[in-house]
């Protein structure tokens, strides 16, 4: 397996190497296609959801009668969702059903954030790039700036075969496609400034077509932020570049690059009892100066930071056969440094985090003379290392406010995280019916883990500790174990009338086990469990990728300038890991035994009223329940079995309204969520909540005989509302949870001009 997984790995580093290396969007042919609306068509030249020019190719017919449900924000969506950071893809999801994005702060740039859809976190959300899964586990912020990013997709339920590649797709798939160069001379400035000492500036500028058939473009930009509340900031540098080249009319090569280094301070979490007086609590967070008190010191707010240093190139070869087939390449390289500072009781834990992912897919694509579509793919990757931790670090906080070394928390060996994932997919149209099935085997090799005895190690870093000698752990380590997963999807779609379409799909998704919490709870326990005869490899046995049963079944009224999409969709969870009390061994532990059932409804509008005003809509009614009650304790149930899975509203509206006259554009945005739960069993109830958002801008370069410039000012959380935001629920144990306090009331303001 290894040998597949390095033979993409040299085509990736033969591809960087090339003197011909380009950027632009390669044709593509699109087996999956989509079946509820895009929150973007191309008809309303000033929707904010939709495309921005008509006739862009979102609206392109050969995958509007394709049966897989997707939902995709345009360019002008973006500018709008994304907010002034343009820094967070979750925060252009907001207007989507089924969706709940919060972040700690109001622009998206702390690593406190979240995502749900359908109820499942971004835990099991495969993000990808242009279709690529240039991400890790660790190092979660987003890699491009959404200025560069042309359009978002986001598949809910049914996913085809060569889609959500990565560690997981159980939530679905967040699809990032990049703008690709221009092809004429161009260019674009923007500053912004805000609330909380908010500024950015970016800067783009496209090359366009140059005589040899090559174009570029370079961007960047710097965003800082003041936290909201407590001392601390954020700070987000990002350098991309994109480069194109013909070679003849057979062969097209691109090549993408992006720098982005991203620090802040992290948020102060609520315990529930402090959500109920929000009043007296919303500004709670880490300590601003210190007492001389080590425990107390440990909750210094500059002990509670990130910072992540990424680097990513991927290439994308096309080679066209012939008119009808063609053969594809994509290599990518992620690479990710950093560190993560948390307090822990009365110690700071830090974690230097260093982890790569190396890999890459060909695919064989044919068009077929019977108006069918064929697909032939393959999918391998290595990752290295991390999760879970290979090293950690204790200290205390000395009188003078200075960390002094307790000791080694963990110091563990791990290799190679192994994938390999043939694919297939084949799409035909009979007349108004449009077929499309495909087939993955999604095989997953987990690294090999050994932990090591950390008594009396130095203050040394993790090269030079391995001079001590540290001993292993002869109960504590994990051999490598394969998992095979067969992940099938079909779809179909029937026009019933030139209005009217029905459409139905499956598919198989897949989670991904969770390692770091099984060797924490053995490591913690230790004895405990080996009284019992159980070894650390005995438990991760008892771990393995959960897998989601997903099926949406709907209906597209597109007439003018109206479009209803409503879908009912149905999912069922199996090997689901939970914490489950072992009363045997008297300690908790990770099982792959739970499962749960979800189903709901989903409607996605737009209209365009008028010349003058769009609304887009969704509403969200679902349930995803627990089947069965577990073991919580050693006499007591988690009742849980039929009651709603943390964190998901049973209801959820979000509606927005586009006025656009005389280069005046005003957009309010609407988001209501029922209330919520942070525990499984149900018994800490999270009040609902309605929030409004509005954005205005107005061009005036060209009325004064200038190249277009914009001046852009918005409001978030219009009303100054307080409530619970984002609730860190754990997936994987039911009983624990932290809540974070919605931003207050935020304001800005930028200009962005362009030729």
């Amino acid at each position: 397996m290894e040998s597949y997984v390095y033979g993409v790995s040299i085509l990736a580093l033969l591809c960087i190497a090339s003197p011909a290396l380009g950027l632009e969007e390669l044709p593509t042919i699109d087996v999956g296609g989509e079946s509820a609306p895009r929150i973007a068509g191309a008809k309303a030249s000033h929707d904010p959801f939709r495309s921005a020019h008509p006739g862009d190719a979102l609206s392109d017919p050969a995958t509007d009668n394709a049966p897989t449900p997707k939902s995709s924000v345009t360019r002008a969506g973006i500018q709008i969702l994304g907010g002034p950071a343009q820094a967070s893809s979750y925060k252009a999801l907001d207007m989507l059903p089924s969706v709940i994005e919060d972040s700690a702060d109001p622009y998206g740039l702390s690593f406190n954030r979240s995502i749900t859809v359908r109820g499942v976190s971004d835990f099991f959300l495969a993000r990808t790039i242009n279709g690529l899964p240039i991400q890790g586990i660790v190092g979660g912020a987003d890699l491009f700036d959404l200025d560069d990013i042309g359009r978002v997709d986001l598949y809910r339920g049914s996913i085809p075969a060569n889609q959500g590649l990565g560690f997981a797709n159980a939530a679905g798939v967040l699809d990032l496609n990049l703008l690709p160069p221009k092809e004429k001379l161009s260019g674009t400035i923007s500053q912004g400034a805000g609330s909380n000492g908010f500024h950015r500036t970016f800067a783009r500028i496209d090359s366009g077509r140059l005589p040899t058939g090559t174009s570029f473009f370079v961007s960047g930009s710097i965003s800082d932020a003041e936290k909201w509340k407590g001392d601390g900031d954020a700070r987000r540098k990002n350098v991309a570049f994109g480069l194109t080249q013909s070679l003849g009319d057979q062969l097209e090569v691109a090549v993408y690059g992006v720098h982005n280094d991203q620090k802040a301070n992290t948020y102060l979490p609520l315990t529930f009892v402090q959500t109920q007086n929000l009043g007296a609590t919303a500004f709670f967070d880490y300590n601003t100066s210190f007492t001389g008190k080590s425990g107390v010191d440990a909750s210094y707010y500059a002990f509670n930071r990130t910072r992540y240093v990424t680097n990513a190139i991927f290439a994308e070869i096309a080679y066209h056969i012939d008119p009808t087939q063609s053969i594809v390449l994509k290599p990518y390289y992620w690479r990710n440094t950093g560190y993560q500072e948390t307090t822990s009781g009365a110690s700071v834990r830090l974690w230097p985090v260093s982890n790569y992912n190396l890999g890459g897919t060909i695919e064989y694509r044919k068009h077929l003379p019977w108006d069918a579509d064929f697909a032939l793919g393959f999918w391998g990757q290595s990752a290295e290392p991390e999760p879970p931790p290979l090293h950690q670090k204790l200290y205390t906080v000395t009188p003078l406010g200075t960390l002094n070394f307790a000791s080694w928390s963990t110091l563990a060996t791990s290799d190679t995280h192994k994938f390999v994932s043939p694919y297939t997919q084949y799409t035909q149209t009979f007349g108004a019916t449009t077929v499309s099935g495909g087939l993955r085997l999604h095989i997953e090799s987990t690294p090999h883990l050994q932990y090591f005895n950390r008594t009396r190690l130095p203050d040394v870093t993790y090269d030079d500790v391995w001079g001590f000698h540290p001993a292993p752990d002869a109960n504590a380590g994990a051999p490598e174990v394969t998992y095979y997963e067969w992940l099938p999807n079909l779809g179909l779609r029937h026009r019933l009338s030139e209005e009217w379409s029905a459409s139905a799909s499956y598919s198989r998704k897949v989670g991904r086990p969770d390692w770091g919490p099984q060797a924490s709870s053995f490591l913690g326990a230790e004895a405990a469990f080996l009284a019992k005869g159980i070894t650390l490899a005995t438990l991760m046995g008892r771990i393995r990728p959960e897998t989601v049963d997903a099926v949406d079944v709907g209906l597209r009224y597109q007439s003018g300038d109206v479009t209803i999409a409503p879908t009912f969709f149905g999912f069922w969870t199996h090997k689901k890991e939970v914490l489950v009390y072992d009363p045997a061994v008297g300690q908790s532990y990770y099982q792959s035994n739970a499962a749960t059932v979800g189903r709901g409804f989903e409607l996605e509008t737009n209209w365009k009223a008028n010349e003058w005003l769009t609304l887009t809509g969704s509403a969200t009614i679902a349930a995803e329940t627990y089947v069965a009650d577990i073991v919580a304790g050693s006499s007591s149930m988690m009742q849980i079995g039929g009651k709603q899975t943390p964190y998901t509203p049973r209801y959820q509206a979000k509606l927005a309204a586009s006025y656009h006259r005389d280069d005046f554009e005003i957009t309010p945005v609407f988001r209501f969520n029922s209330t919520r739960y942070g525990l499984a069993d149900n018994t800490q109830a999270v009040s609902p909540f309605a929030i409004v958002d509005v954005t205005a801008s107005y061009e005036f370069g060209t009325k004064l005989g200038l190249a277009p410039m914009t001046v852009s000012a918005g409001v978030t959380n219009l009303f100054d509302h307080r409530y619970i935001s984002s609730i860190s629920v754990n997936e994987t144990n039911l009983s624990s949870t932290s809540y974070y306090v919605g931003a207050p009331r935020t304001i800005f303001a930028g200009v962005t001009a362009s030729f």
